[in-house]
């Protein structure tokens, strides 16, 4: 008899999977009173005054938002209030766990002392990963945990002399602080632990107490945390090859260039539109300085040097643009990601000058073209519907705006994090959704679809009769 063959689990599925597991369990550990600032389980917590009220759907929409590293949060006070010292860190390894993927995490460990893993478990692993090259996947997994690692250490001591004039009398603190915004940044995760107005340099708060007092140390904070924010988003492919390599930058690999030019230009076009959108209002005037800051941490990083409910109309609507689209693929980015957007717009452009799809001479098959557009088409129904879902669930709130519940929607799904002061107010069914969001921002339409495809749409044995109708 014919042995019967074991139906191996989709790597896809895994993913899923494991993500799912490690927020359930981050999700727990949240609600013990280890975690809590007030000492008690938050399953149903109420403080004596009524003014703080966490549940364990809050602890679940912080475990969702920190291992998918977008930063939004229900807690009214923030994590810095809501948290202990064990709670914060929860939340880091969460954030940690998330930017790099379980997957990535899990291989490193498992690899750690064994280089060699079976042709089969390679090419599980690299469609786990979503790479192309399965031959030399752990090695490219190693690459990437060394590159966080170094990059978050880095950071780490870029933000001591910072964190020592916020915290001048707790070493312990400042060390922390410094650690976390790190962390945080580098991974695109958009939490801190200094309130709940992230970077806004208010007078009320530390960061504006900063700013007063040590006008270098606020804009170089700020400086240093855009730069771990960008490195984290754009792609560990990126900065193995520009810094792993010795070819010239004209020698680099299509998908370097594309990403690189791609990143560059929203970056540039994103501060420009803010200066030229909310620069020139009579009150709430975004600052040039605010403006780069925002079309940086929009690109899924999350942190805030600028009320987002003091944004106009269009400069939401360019924030939305620039969540939607996100960073880069195999980073710590959130989004459709730039190469998506990049393919969508060369195709569009190419077929409306009628010649074939190309870019830096090479051209791009008609599979890739299908995919970016059929991802873009699918993420854009996805927040459309969490928008009108939203905006049920909130029929009867008076704080829920169309232009700021369309500004939650966006940045849940890219993991971004920013909120016009919206989150903390959200219903029961509003979080469900934006967690829903953010998990599905962090995995990617794609991964999902991914687990239901049922063989190759080409192994068939017949053929159909193409057939050309008009459209438009």
């Amino acid at each position: 008899m014919a042995k019967t063959q074991k139906k191996q689990i989709s790597p896809y599925l895994l993913v899923i999977l494991s993500f799912i597991l490690v927020i359930l369990v981050g999700s727990f550990l949240l609600v013990t009173p280890f975690a809590q600032a007030s000492g008690q389980w938050a399953f149903n917590y109420v403080s004596e005054d009524g003014t703080v009220k966490i549940n364990y759907l809050d602890c679940l929409f912080t475990a969702v938002s920190a291992t998918c590293v977008t930063g939004l949060c229900t807690f009214t006070q923030g994590i810095g209030g809501a948290l202990t010292f064990t709670g914060q860190l929860i939340v880091l390894v969460l954030i940690q766990i998330g930017g790099l993927g379980f997957i990535t995490v899990l291989t490193f460990v498992v690899t750690l002392f064994k280089s060699k893993l079976q042709f089969k478990n390679r090419f599980f692993l690299s469609q786990a990963l979503n790479a192309t090259n399965f031959a030399d996947v752990v090695i490219f997994v190693r690459r990437i945990i060394i590159i966080s690692f170094i990059c978050e250490f880095a950071g780490f001591l870029m933000g001591l002399p910072v964190a020592f004039i916020l915290y001048p009398n707790s070493v312990g603190k400042a060390l922390w602080a410094s650690l976390f915004t790190s962390v945080s940044a580098f991974n695109n995760a958009g939490f801190d632990i200094f309130g709940n107005t992230s970077l806004i340099a208010d007078a009320s708060t530390i960061m504006g107490t900063l700013k007063e007092s040590h006008l270098w140390a606020y804009y170089y904070y700020l400086s240093y945390i855009m730069v771990l924010v960008v490195t984290g988003g754009i792609s560990f492919l990126v900065i193995i090859e520009v810094f792993s390599s010795k070819k010239s930058a004209k020698q680099f690999s299509a998908f370097t260039k594309i990403v690189l030019t791609t990143t560059a230009i929203l970056l540039v076009a994103g501060a420009a539109a803010f200066i030229l959108s909310d620069g020139i209002e009579p009150t709430n005037r975004i600052s040039v300085f605010d403006a780069v800051f925002q079309s940086v941490t929009c690109r899924t990083a999350g942190f805030a040097s600028f009320d987002q409910a003091n944004l106009s109309k269009a400069g939401k609507t360019i924030s939305c643009i620039l969540m939607f689209i996100g960073g880069s693929p195999l980073s710590t980015a959130g989004g459709i990601k730039t190469t998506t957007i990049f393919i969508v717009f060369i195709a569009i452009v190419c077929h409306l000058r009628g010649k074939n799809v190309s870019a830096f001479k090479r051209s791009y098959s008609a599979n890739t073209i299908l995919k970016g557009m059929t991802l873009l088409v699918i993420a854009f129904v996805a927040v459309v519907a969490s928008i009108i879902a939203i905006a049920s669930f909130e029929r009867n709130n008076p704080v829920a705006s169309t232009d700021v519940v369309i500004f939650e929607a966006f940045s849940a799904f890219g993991t971004v994090g920013l909120s016009a002061n919206f989150t903390p107010l959200l219903s029961t069914g509003s979080k469900i959704t934006i967690c829903i969001m953010m998990f599905l921002g962090r995995l990617g339409p794609m991964t999902f679809f991914q687990v239901f495809r049922n063989g190759d749409p080409e192994s068939g044995h017949y053929q159909y009769v193409e057939e050309d109708f008009l459209v438009g």
